[in-house]
């Protein structure tokens, strides 16, 4: 976790005119609100510090420190960097846009560049922005090395997204085996129910094949049956022939004259 998250600079004796002309009237306005902001936001009255810098904004509008002052003071009205509820994306957007803005003054103003680079890394590194801190805080040390809390976190950064790749890449792993798995699971569901099939269509057939055999044995029992029954009538036929002859001799016997 990173220290001093929403690390507040006091810049209040720092002016610039950005190339414009003002009133020293206007310049010792724009200090007086500067001041009244940083003085709530040490008493943590950010909602009222941000007001004070959005006035000083209104004396001076090409202000740097007012707007980079405004964006930390709009962070730590933030409990949670990623809630996502209307007033704190709204506060973050505004953060956003006016820190960025003073990250561009690299050139006119390396300090307060270096500073807002280095707190817009820290808005990303809390929503697990990984990448884009990693810019921002190269970004910060490039407008200046010796920024010890940059190139700290940057590191960290740097960690954080090797852990998240890694664990993305153990997730699709997961993912593919699981995968995988199912569709094992799913082959042997349909070879199962092939072979389940095939036993049934086995077991058919085996029944099939018994009801022929009864069948032919019923069919053969009935041609024994047949083929005795015939030749039990050609025995009584032949006993009927013998007996009609005998009978026949013995008629003629009695009727003949010697």
């Amino acid at each position: 976790m990173i220290r001093n998250f929403y690390r507040f600079v006091i810049l209040c004796l720092i002016f610039v005119s950005a190339g414009v002309s003002v009133s020293a009237q206007s310049v010792r306005e724009e200090r007086k609100l500067i001041s009244e902001g940083n003085k709530l936001f040490t008493e943590r009255k950010y909602s009222e510090a941000a007001k004070k810098y959005e006035e000083a904004l209104g004396v001076n509008s090409l202000s740097a420190v007012s707007r980079y002052n405004l964006g930390l003071a709009q962070i730590k009205q933030v409990t949670n960097p990623q809630d996502t509820t209307p007033k704190s994306k709204s506060l973050l957007a505004g953060a956003r846009q006016n820190l960025s803005s003073v990250a561009s003054l690299a050139k006119d103003k390396p300090g307060l560049a270096s500073k807002a680079n280095y707190n817009l890394g820290n808005l990303e590194f809390n929503t697990k922005e990984y990448k884009n801190a990693i810019n921002y805080y190269k970004q910060a040390l490039r407008i200046n090395p010796d920024d010890e809390s940059a190139r700290k976190n940057l590191r960290i950064a740097q960690k954080q997204l090797q852990n998240q790749d890694e664990n993305k890449d153990n997730n699709q792993d997961q993912n593919k085996d699981q995968q995988d798995q199912n569709n094992q699971d799913k082959q042997d569901q349909n070879q199962d129910k092939q072979d389940q099939n095939k036993d049934q269509q086995q077991n058919k057939d085996n029944k099939q094949e018994q009801n022929k055999d009864n069948n032919i044995s019923q069919q053969t029992a009935n041609q024994i049956l047949q083929a005795m029954d015939n030749k039990e009538s050609q025995t009584r036929a032949r006993v009927n022939r013998a007996n009609k002859g005998e009978k026949s001799s013995n008629g003629g016997s009695s009727r003949k004259k010697w």
